[in-house]
């Protein structure tokens, strides 16, 4: 089969140019973009790095000042008793 052919037959991209029309080059092999519209990125990292707590907030640390707090306040309460 002559390249003409083959390069004929080829997947086009799916995206839209600005004026509207359909992007007419070919996709980057085993995605459905061409390299113009991001059919060479590999996208998003994996993972959500924007949801990383830090600690201060996590389940362990709440309950822990909740814990610290209680003893607070019964210690305020057994001072006041005596």
């Amino acid at each position: 089969m002559p390249p003409v052919d083959r390069l004929n037959k080829t997947p086009r991209c799916g995206a839209k140019t600005r004026s509207g029309h359909p992007c007419r080059q070919p996709a980057v092999r085993g995605k459905r973009r061409c390299r113009m519209h991001g059919g060479t990125n590999p996208g998003a990292p994996k993972g959500n790095r924007n949801a990383w707590k830090h600690g201060h907030w996590g389940a362990e640390a709440i309950a822990f000042r909740c814990a610290m707090r209680l003893l607070i306040r019964n210690g305020h309460k057994l001072i006041d008793e005596i």
